[in-house]
């Protein structure tokens, strides 16, 4: 990919430093970012930039702290992949689900105590009798 300026000399994409290229990033959802990483291997390269994909994880999953030895874009796949077709409604239901379980904390700790954790869609797809 090259420029070409008014002087009639090329600036390549190779050229081009990284900070503004990363800031331009930062600007782009995530499915565009992911379509940018296709374009050349320099841009394939910023497009994996560790606090572009920290704050996508922030936005769409609420998450805040990683797990040793996972960077933020694989985490972001990892949540894509398991819940991604529920993208535009994890944040409101995760926020909801956080004060109804600090409410239950408070009020009710032995519900809370009872409730189970990682459960799957494909537990809560089960057909009730």
């Amino acid at each position: 990919l090259t420029l070409t300026m008014a002087a009639s000399t090329e600036l390549r994409m190779d050229e081009l430093p990284s900070d503004p290229l990363l800031h331009i990033l930062s600007y782009l959802a995530f499915r565009d970012l992911v379509r940018c990483s296709y374009v050349s291997r320099r841009l394939n390269d910023l497009s994996k930039h560790n606090p572009l994909w920290k704050s996508l994880c922030c936005k769409h999953w609420l998450a805040d702290r990683l797990q040793s030895g996972v960077s933020w874009y694989c985490l972001f796949r990892q949540y894509y992949t398991d819940l991604g077709r529920y993208i535009q409604y994890y944040p409101v239901l995760k926020r909801a689900w956080e004060q109804l379980k600090a409410f239950l904390q408070q009020r009710c700790p032995r519900m809370i105590a009872s409730l189970k954790g990682n459960v799957t869609v494909s537990m809560l797809a089960v057909t009730t009798v």
